[in-house]
């Protein structure tokens, strides 16, 4: 048994990039990397790890089932739920983040959602996926205010890109493998039409911004990797699937979405 199998870690690696990639964002613009930031990631990162263990004695208690598997994912379920709190009341006993709590909270309740789907095998589709992703995603706003010790509107914004530009990897990623993968005509031309709605519907609103400066031009360099590579995979479709480039492509893309968004709010400030 390796370490990921025994610590019972996630295996999605996406969802990785989908957590951190939002907190080292809210954290830069923040601007400090002190022990409330520490804190906070240990945090986060347990309660992340802790789905996996969640799931395994989630299934087996509805089955009914007391194996030695389920026994090892209660425990640690209960030994990483420790870590969260541990690390999460001296941010609000201590650094008095009381903004944090409310997010905790919705954190849980979209853990707990997102966990009842996936034990139904219910959890991949668009509605459930876009909902990890803006849990996941709340790390940034999270971060911000660990780092900033104050709430401010930059927190929605940060968590409202942060969670658009994510949710853009779920689109593209059921048109690649739907494309390829589709028992039925009529899925295949859905999944084309959900990644085209929504691409059309981000890049008019990242337009509108723009225009309007709300958002400086930095935010649309952000985004224009995504949309490139989702354009080009609309009118010039593969014949081939290979998941491990796509994933190495989506975290490439997701460093570009960090550097230009950070740009953006830090010479906004």
């Amino acid at each position: 048994m390796n370490i990921r199998t025994s610590l019972k870690l996630p295996k999605e690696h996406g969802a990785w990039a989908m957590l951190y990639v939002p907190f080292v964002l809210g954290a830069i613009v923040g601007g400090d990397f002190g022990l409330p930031i520490v804190l906070l990631l240990l945090a986060v990162t347990a309660l992340f790890i802790a789905r996996e263990s969640l799931l395994v004695w989630w299934r087996a208690h509805n089955r009914r089932r007391t194996t030695d598997n389920a026994r090892q994912a209660g425990r640690l379920l209960l030994f990483y739920g420790a870590i969260a709190v541990t690390s999460g009341i001296p941010l609000l006993l201590v650094y008095r983040l009381y903004w944090l709590l409310p997010l905790a909270l919705l954190g849980c309740i979209l853990l707990a959602v997102n966990g009842k789907q996936a034990t139904e095998f219910a959890d991949r589709s668009v509605a459930s996926e876009v909902m990890a992703i803006i849990g996941l995603t709340m790390t940034a706003p999270a971060a911000y205010l660990a780092a900033r010790g104050q709430n401010a509107a930059v927190t929605l914004w940060l968590w409202a890109l942060s969670a658009a530009y994510f949710a853009s990897s779920v689109f593209y990623v059921k048109l690649r493998v739907t494309g390829l993968h589709a028992k039925r005509p009529k899925d295949k031309q859905r999944a084309r039409w959900q990644c085209v709605g929504y691409h059309a519907f981000l890049l008019l609103s990242l337009l509108a911004l723009a225009v309007t400066r709300s958002l400086p031009l930095f935010a649309l360099i952000a985004f224009a990797p995504v949309l490139a590579r989702t354009t080009w995979s609309l009118f010039k479709p593969t014949e081939t699937l290979n998941l491990k480039h796509i994933g190495l492509s989506e975290i490439a893309y997701a460093l570009i979405f960090l550097l230009f968004t950070t740009l953006t709010f830090r010479l906004a400030t």
